[in-house]
């Protein structure tokens, strides 16, 4: 006969099939098994589940899928040729992150020309007497283990390089405001 000290009470059971359940969900999206893909209706619950809790997750936090680290920096050259540097560093920790946001979205082949033209933009907004600004975003680069091995180093390598010179303002941009 058991004594009552020894019994766990059912919802402590519960909660660790449950947590069970979630640890094995998360170890199959690591191995990239995905047992419940074709189960239908139950599927799709499974892997909405996983993505709500993050579940679903790759873990690769070592892998060469891993995206690299991106800074950006620009050269701005002034109408008396004086040419500064700037890194878009902000004094407003929600710009920062806005910035740092929009850096992880480089990646992307087809938004990096439109980044970096409103990155231009406010470049000639914060410097009025600028001629030109060259956009310029560096990626960390890790070598693999075998490189590393063999002497290579981790170092910056410039990934994009934009030149983007301030246009002429039309002559409709310096037209009075209309009042109705």
């Amino acid at each position: 006969m058991s004594s009552p000290r020894n019994q766990v009470p059912f919802k402590h059971q519960v909660a660790v099939l449950l947590a069970g359940a979630h640890l094995a969900l998360a170890a199959c999206s690591a191995a990239q098994f995905q047992p419940f893909k074709d189960l239908g209706i139950p599927g799709r619950f499974v892997q909405a589940y996983a993505q709500l809790t993050g579940a679903s997750s790759r873990f690769s936090f070592f892998a060469p899928g891993v995206a690299p680290e991106l800074k950006v920096s620009f050269e701005v050259q002034k109408t008396s040729g004086e040419i500064i540097q700037d890194d878009f560093k902000s004094e407003n920790e929600e710009m920062n992150l806005r910035v740092h946001s929009m850096l992880i979205r480089f990646g992307m082949k087809d938004v990096q020309d439109l980044l970096a033209r409103s990155w231009g933009a406010a470049m000639f907004g914060r410097h009025p007497d600028a001629r030109a600004v060259t956009v310029i975003v560096n990626a960390f680069d890790l070598p693999s283990m075998e490189g590393y091995r063999a002497g290579e180093r981790p170092s910056w390598k410039e990934q994009y390089r934009a030149v983007l010179e301030r246009r002429v303002s039309s002559r409709s941009a310096s037209l009075p405001q209309v009042r109705p």
